[in-house]
């Protein structure tokens, strides 16, 4: 206590230089000297200011509550060796005795010590007398508070410790301090040979108080404190406390809906905060099972989604799901791309998730899966569309794309094989022959070329080529339709030859194209899925019945300028009549005509054989005129 100290030396200076009637009314020149101020102590000893009267200079008081304050907040953080240390170094090593002996004794030769570097025994062997002496001190009111809270925090008296609490934290470490040592008592009071029967059952019955009820005091210990214990924050601190994570997060996930309510910001700050709190849990191994992460995890991967964030961050905390639930849940995200985000974009985005332990061949059967379980039921609820040059939708559009995600990779080559097929099978039974044609234009060449290395069951590679197939004669037939367009553009002689030859050549190609699909069987083979099965057989029968129709009007009308086209069309019956290929089952009338198909061919044959008649007629005729 310098300043202290050095007060004394000048007033007991003043009073031996002063004069003998100044001391004899006990009025020296000390006391003229500090008119305003308290009366200093008499002696130096550590107690003197409370043993009084006096007390220390203004300086060393001020020095005095400082240290002492440094000196809890040392023992409130656990660091009670610095505090000892602060007391040595400001000469106060009364001080660091007397904390010292807050020391749990330890005897390496009886126990190995947790640090394992301990030479002899250490710590306090007779605490519990400390610590009652302690107890003393926190209830001493003439203390300073802090010093009072000091020794309340190391012996676990929770009154002087509350006194100069103000937060909420700093008022929680109070109790949970207080009960901590409440049973490290309780356990040494058990342990003693001689315990004090009385004692022991008070501390039985104070250890016995649950975390739990701790909250529960600390919640009602007033209006401010109520309102604290609702702040989401501290629901979860009284959760990690009480070791009930598992119970906060299921309440939370149920509550999920309502939180979405919230404005976007204060919803995302909560998820994020919450998914990283299920995320921590499980990276230090507290239990916390699948049903429990996954809905705040698949929350915080919407959050990221509609904020923008990259596909790596999201492939990030998708990965930290189980791998199942982990798949899902990126291929989810990858639906939600852009769909003219470009190829390379989308094949990157699939890349992403190999660093995080996942495969994307999973990932990318499981994207194609979602876009299907999304769009294939919107498409044949929609109304049938038969024109061949119609604007592809969004449905149809983003349906063919979903194929991409599957042509990245070896590994999911049968898998494009497989769903190509599938989504073939979408379109043309609702007259979608646009939307096909696009979808066979889509698969990329490095797929086509490799078909026959491909391992996948030979009905999906003999269906793809009936598609490929069908799908030329299309090509052919619309080019003599457009060849046949062309035929006012020859005004000339040798443009009109070449513009026939042309047409010569674009009928036999389509024709002999044409023959030899519906030689082939096209779409009759062995299918071992009846559902399967039955799509091809209505394919069958929706357009069976239109390309022999097709091609019949195209041999009639082109029968004018390439005249041997009209003997095909009439020769066309007997194909479809031959019980080789029973092409005639499929003119079954379906549901949606009153018309027999078969009925409206045969109009059509009939006519073709009547304008055969007739320029058969109008030949001999010109054979039989005279000769003027």
């Amino acid at each position: 206590m310098p300043f202290t100290k050095s007060a004394l030396r000048a007033e007991k200076r003043m009073q031996v230089g002063g004069s003998g009637s100044s001391s004899s009314k006990g009025a020296g020149p000390s006391m003229m000297m500090r008119p305003n101020r308290e009366k200093l102590v008499q002696q130096l000893d550590p107690d003197a200011s409370v043993r009084g009267p006096g007390a220390w200079d203004m300086e060393d008081m001020h020095y005095e509550k400082a240290l002492i304050r440094s000196l809890f907040e040392y023992v409130r953080a656990g660091e009670l060796d610095m505090a000892l240390d602060l007391c040595v170094q400001t000469s106060q090593s009364w001080r660091a005795a007397s904390l010292r002996g807050a020391i749990f004794y330890h005897d390496p030769d009886v126990s190995a010590p947790s640090n394992g570097d301990l030479a002899g025994p250490l710590g306090n062997r007779t605490r519990s007398i400390w610590r009652r002496i302690a107890w003393k001190a926190a209830l001493n009111v003439s203390l300073d508070p802090y010093e009072r809270a000091l020794y309340g925090a190391l012996c676990g008296e929770l009154s002087s410790v509350l006194a100069v609490s103000e937060t909420w934290e700093e008022r929680l470490w109070g109790y949970i301090n207080a009960r901590f040592e409440q049973q490290l008592e309780h356990g040494m009071i058990q342990t003693a040979p001689f315990a004090d029967v009385q004692r022991t059952e008070e501390t039985t019955a104070e250890a016995t108080e649950s975390l739990e009820s701790i909250f529960e005091q600390l919640a009602h210990a007033s209006p401010q404190a109520t309102t604290e214990a609702l702040d989401p924050y501290h629901i979860v601190q009284r959760a990690v406390i009480t070791d009930s994570v598992p119970d906060l997060l299921s309440r939370v996930n149920a509550r999920l809906p309502e939180m979405q309510l919230l404005d976007e910001r204060v919803y995302a700050r909560l998820v994020r905060f919450f998914a990283h709190l299920a995320l921590f849990c499980h990276l230090i191994h507290i239990p916390l099972p699948v049903p429990l992460r996954a809905p705040i995890l698949n929350a915080y991967v919407g959050v990221l989604q509609r904020a923008g964030q990259s596909c790596e961050l999201v492939a990030l905390y998708a990965s930290s799901l189980e791998l199942e639930n982990a798949h899902e849940v990126y291929a989810d995200f990858l639906c939600t791309l852009d769909p003219d985000t470009s190829l390379e974009d989308r094949r990157h985005a699939l890349v992403q998730v190999k660093p995080h332990g996942m495969d994307p061949a999973i990932v990318a059967r499981k994207t194609v899966d979602l876009l299907f379980a999304e769009l294939v039921p919107a498409i044949v609820d929609e109304a049938e569309i038969r024109e061949w040059n119609a604007h592809l939708s969004i449905d149809e559009r983003r349906l063919i794309l979903s194929i991409d995600w599957l042509t990245f990779f070896d590994a999911t080559y049968a898998d494009a094989i497989v769903q190509a097929n599938t989504i073939m099978r979408v379109f043309l039974t609702t007259g979608r022959l646009h939307a096909a044609h696009s979808l066979l234009h889509r698969l990329p060449t490095e797929l086509l070329t490799v078909l026959s290395e491909i391992t996948v069951s030979e009905d999906q590679l003999v269906e793809l080529d009936h598609w490929r197939i069908y799908f030329d004669v299309l090509n052919k037939s619309v080019a003599v339709r457009g060849l046949w367009s062309d035929a006012a553009l020859a005004d000339s002689h040798a443009e009109f030859h070449d513009w026939a030859s042309a047409l010569r050549s674009a009928c036999d190609a389509a024709r002999l194209a044409t023959l030899e699909l519906l030689e082939l069987g096209w779409l009759q083979f062995p299918v071992s899925d009846p559902a399967r099965q039955e799509q091809l057989a209505l394919i069958r029968r929706k357009y069976i019945p239109e390309i022999v129709v097709s091609l019949h009007l195209m041999l009639v009308d082109t029968s004018h300028i390439v005249t041997e086209n009209l003997a095909h069309a009439l020769a066309l019956p007997n194909l479809v009549a031959d019980e080789r290929l029973c092409l005639y089952m499929e003119f079954a009338v379906p549901a949606s005509s009153s018309t027999h198909p078969l009925r409206k061919y045969l109009d059509h044959v009939r006519e073709a054989a009547l304008l055969a008649l007739d320029r058969r007629q109008d030949v001999l005729g010109c054979n039989a005129a005279p000769v003027s």
